[in-house]
């Protein structure tokens, strides 16, 4: 059965985007068929962390009536189906999303929605065609109580929060204590994402950072992230890398 996975925010800045292409790309090295839609229509920018460029057909025409969904999915080298919105129009026939996919979804095991950042009707759609919602947000309060928002509105649409992953953490003295984000929200934290360089570097390659080092802390941060959507037990990481990892975000963070 395909798991349909809307991730929402709540505020922007906080890295969903590249969050959920990462996130998409782990699954799929798991060996599961992956769709990746952006759901942003007013700030599209999935395809750009792929290099995709401009493309022909997108989302929004699908949604207008202009194209077939089959027309707009397109499958990356990385191992991910991708159906992207358009970075030149900012408007679609958002109520039309569920019903668009829901003929294409049979053959997926993942599909990952990336919402626009709010509570708006774009948000409202992504959440609506998801069966699930993953919550994402940076451990300081103005972004907590934005996603907090998201996840009310969430929980009216009657969805499943799986919880939290707190992502571009620093590990500041300043940032929110684990044990606050989790009773502001009143859900677990099931990954916790460091900000650092590589993600940065794998954003100016267009290539996902999994792949552009894929033995990196945050790499294998995100990997537990996809095993815990799996509810799977998270492997050991080495030791090695686990010391490497440790002195290198030290002296690079």
């Amino acid at each position: 059965m395909t798991r349909v996975i809307s991730v929402v925010s709540g505020k922007g800045g906080v890295g969903k985007t590249t969050l959920t292409a990462n996130l998409g790309v782990e699954l799929a090295n798991h060996g599961h068929d992956v769709l990746l839609i952006d759901g942003n229509f007013s700030g599209a920018n999935m395809s750009q962390h792929f290099g995709l460029g401009f493309q022909g057909t997108s989302l929004n025409d699908v949604l207008n009536g202009e194209a077939y969904i089959t027309q707009a999915v397109s499958k990356h080298p990385e191992g991910v189906s991708i159906l992207p919105a358009s970075v030149m129009e900012f408007s679609a026939s958002q109520e039309n999303l569920k019903h668009s996919i829901v003929e294409f979804l049979g053959t997926k095991d993942f599909v990952l929605v990336d919402a626009a950042a709010g509570t708006d009707d774009e948000v409202q759609a992504a959440i609506e065609t998801s069966d699930e919602v993953l919550l994402v947000a940076h451990p300081e309060l103005p972004s907590l109580t934005n996603c907090l928002g998201a996840k009310k509105l969430a929980e009216q649409l009657e969805k499943d929060v799986l919880g939290v992953a707190l992502n571009m953490v620093r590990d500041e003295k300043n940032e929110v204590k684990e044990q606050d984000v989790e009773e502001l929200l009143e859900e677990e934290i099931i990954g916790k994402v460091p900000d650092h360089r590589d993600v940065r570097e794998g954003i100016a390659l267009r290539k996902p950072v999994v792949s552009h080092k894929p033995k990196s802390d945050v790499s294998w941060r995100i990997k537990e992230l996809a095993h815990e959507l799996k509810d799977e037990k998270v492997p050991q990481r080495p030791l090695k890398y686990r010391i490497k990892s440790k002195a290198r975000n030290i002296s690079l963070i």
